[in-house]
């Protein structure tokens, strides 16, 4: 998952439209539509206020993969989901490490 597809996971994930996101920002709404069509890079210091926006490490956002922390996470998926399924799930459980991540550096 590139960065803006990730942006844009987590935006409808917060429920909201690029217009209410931009608003939040303080940028156009086609900045928001370039920036999770991967049309325009994000500026760093946007990187970081998403992340704090959206409660997610930077490195997230960014498609990082953080060293292993020893964070573990149990899970169990059925045979009966689909690849995407199994994806999104996989997917979720990143952007929940994250957060974890993320509230426990303010620790």
């Amino acid at each position: 998952m590139n960065t803006g597809t990730r942006l844009a996971y987590l935006r409808n994930k917060k429920g909201l439209s690029q217009p209410q996101l931009a608003e939040k920002l303080n940028v156009s709404q086609s900045t928001i539509a370039m920036w999770e069509s991967n049309k325009r890079k994000i500026s760093a210091e946007d990187i970081v206020r998403l992340a704090d926006l959206f409660s997610v490490t930077t490195d997230y956002l960014l498609g990082r993969q953080p060293k292993d922390d020893g964070l573990l996470v149990a899970a169990h998926m059925d045979d009966d989901l689909t690849d995407d399924q199994k994806k999104e799930i996989e997917e979720y459980i990143e952007f929940k490490k994250a957060q974890y991540r993320k509230q426990h550096e303010k620790d």
